[in-house]
């Protein structure tokens, strides 16, 4: 009877000693996930359970990016783990979009497009996962027209904030689509169930048409400088020319101009949406989101 006493206090000893050593080696290496099986697999495993299945491997994604450490560790397991987690349930919006933030700000922006447009798949009802899309393509990508194209996907998503809809109009203009950005705003209007709504509206609208007008200008502008080098003065030098048939008339009420920093501006009302800003001038803060302190704001 000593001896088996001795035997399972050595053995007692021995598995303590063991649980120690794998709690020292998980102490100092961060939390990574070795292998990720196939939906199918993990539906299996949990006796075809695929909820509780993507519940608990959510529960390893958490930890997977709540480690400390993660960028000394890597970050090319949480595409598929996130992938295979909305395989087995579609409608977990909040995964699609951690996922997608996540992976944006450490540089895997094609993982975060991947993810964020299989959540605006599934999930049609959350305007925020073709917000954070638009966000990859203007502050990650330098693709104004595409970041147009989710902004205006997000803003027609009932629940959507009414911000939303300026950041259509600003993305839109500055990828030169001032004509998507007033296609859209006069679908807006013609369904805004409110006068202020509408007002606030038609107030985008002369911008998108200010903008528009002023960017035909501003191409002829550009074709007489190819010509003479300087100038031109005013916008009339434009019309004898011959580079313009018309002047338009000011959508903000006004009259257009042409400003000393060689842009066409009104006198109504003289703000214009800043000129995109080359990537290579662009400073990237990992993790800035949309309204964020330190995110870039169109």
């Amino acid at each position: 009877m000593r001896a088996l006493g001795f035997l399972l206090v050595v053995a007692l000893g021995a598995a303590t000693a063991l649980a120690a050593s794998q709690l020292r080696v998980a102490q100092e290496r961060p939390y990574d996930i070795d292998a990720i099986p196939r939906p199918g697999t993990l539906a299996w495993l949990y006796v075809g359970n695929r909820t509780l299945a993507s519940d608990l491997n959510w529960l390893r994604a958490v930890q997977y990016i709540g480690e400390p450490r993660g960028n000394q560790r890597g970050w090319d397991k949480l595409y598929p783990l996130v992938d295979a987690i909305t395989d087995l349930d579609p409608g977990h919006g909040y995964a699609y979009q951690v996922a997608g933030t996540i992976l944006s700000s450490v540089g895997r922006v094609d993982e975060s497009n991947r993810i964020l447009e299989k959540g605006i798949r599934n999930v049609p009802n959350r305007y925020i996962l073709p917000y954070h899309r638009a966000f990859n393509a203007f502050y990650y990508q330098d693709d104004w027209p595409t970041a147009g194209k989710f902004a205006e996907i997000a803003a027609r998503t009932p629940g959507a904030p009414e911000h939303v809809r300026a950041n259509v109009l600003a993305y839109y203009v500055k990828g030169k689509r001032a004509d998507a950005a007033i296609a859209f705003l006069e679908q807006a209007r013609s369904e805004a169930k409110d006068p202020d709504t509408r007002k606030a509206i038609e107030s985008q609208l002369r911008q998108a048409r200010l903008e528009q007008d002023a960017s035909r200008l501003e191409d002829a502008i550009a074709e007489w400088r190819r010509r003479y080098l300087i100038g031109p003065l005013s916008l009339g030098q434009l019309l004898a020319e011959g580079l313009v048939s018309a002047i338009p008339a000011d959508p903000q009420g006004g009259e257009l101009y042409l400003d000393p920093d060689g842009r066409v501006r009104s006198t109504a009302n003289p703000f214009r949406f800043a000129l995109p800003e080359p990537m290579e001038h662009r400073i990237l803060t990992p993790g800035a989101i949309p309204g964020s302190p330190g995110g870039k704001q169109p």
